[in-house]
């Protein structure tokens, strides 16, 4: 029986070999799809545009013109990022990044299968998270949500930030968290420009910012949210705009 294939994968990197390994290592995990091999990230970017959904990218970081890392610092990419390259010393900076992974070149196909395990595991929850999470949006006003055998609802002005917690979305507000089953990728997707994502776990009310220091974001009821790489330049530009 044949898998339809169900996440789609973008290739970047310089290498000819490099690109044509990695599109030949997904040939045995038929739930993933190139839909693009790239030598570089202009290419790249093409490609992203042209598609509805990339949920993957395997992203080498050496490259001319503008490397892996300058790609992510200058563009807001939502799709899993797999870093793909012969240099360990960039390993460190790639947790800055919230990489689903760090694979190492020569990649061999052991090292190759386990990543694809892990990415899996975090793919498929998303997806069957997508399926409980939020009962509906009340534009401008409220959002309500299921926990439990109970319908919540929580006014905007109300909510502080959100938090992704493995497979769970904790909703916190100055007085009482929920914890629903929930995609943080989804739902910052439907949220209202009241919110932005300002890191892989974290959605943050704007009104409710009290501080920023560097990449920190202090909220009234003290939390403190990291600004994530990816999203550095986006929430900037945001709280620019509301004269934060």
């Amino acid at each position: 029986m044949k898998t339809t294939p169900t996440y789609k994968c973008l290739i970047i990197d310089d290498e000819q070999f490099a690109r044509e390994l990695i599109a030949d290592y997904l040939k045995s995990f038929p739930e993933f799809e190139v839909v693009g091999k790239c030598k570089n990230t202009l290419m790249a970017k093409e490609v992203l545009a042209s598609e509805d959904v990339v949920d993957v990218i395997f992203l080498d970081i050496q490259m001319p013109e503008e490397t892996g890392i300058e790609f992510l610092k200058k563009h807001s990419v939502q799709p899993k990022i797999v870093f793909t390259t012969a240099y360990a010393e960039y390993a460190v900076e790639s947790y800055h990044f919230d990489v689903a992974d760090y694979l190492l070149k020569p990649i061999t196909e052991e090292r190759f299968g386990q990543m694809i395990q892990k990415l899996k595991k975090q793919l498929d929850t998303e997806e069957k998270a997508k399926a409980f999470e939020l009962l509906e949006i009340i534009p401008n006003d409220a959002i309500k949500i299921k926990t439990g055998a109970s319908t919540v609802k929580i006014y905007f002005n109300e909510l502080l930030h959100l938090q992704a917690e493995g497979e769970y979305i904790k909703y916190i507000t100055k007085d009482k968290s929920y914890l629903v089953l929930g995609s943080l990728k989804k739902i910052a997707e439907e949220l209202p420009p009241l919110f932005i994502q300002v890191h892989r776990s974290h959605i943050v009310a704007l009104s409710k910012v009290k501080e920023r220091k560097n990449y920190t974001l202090f909220l009234h009821d003290q939390s403190q949210i990291p600004i994530g790489k990816t999203y550095r330049s986006k929430v900037l530009e945001r709280l620019k705009e509301i004269n934060f």
